[in-house]
């Protein structure tokens, strides 16, 4: 197995903002049915996503910065 460098995780904006777009939509169709547990877990995917730094530390991925330069 070839293990990918962080680098490669690293995505566009413009994608982040779609799959934030896609899981807020998903949220809502989630709230509309009353599923209270999705609900959670596509808010919790949303902010994992507008924080990565809270995924990880430092001492993870030395010298990698969310939407750094490819």
């Amino acid at each position: 197995m070839t293990i990918n460098p962080i680098e490669r995780l690293d995505v566009p904006t413009a994608l982040l903002e779609e799959q934030i777009a896609v899981l807020r939509a998903s949220q809502a169709r989630h709230a509309a049915l009353g599923n209270e547990q999705e609900v959670v877990a596509d808010g919790d995917a949303i902010y994992m996503l507008l924080h990565p730094e809270l995924c990880s530390t430092d001492a993870d991925y030395p010298g990698w910065a969310p939407g750094g330069t490819r």
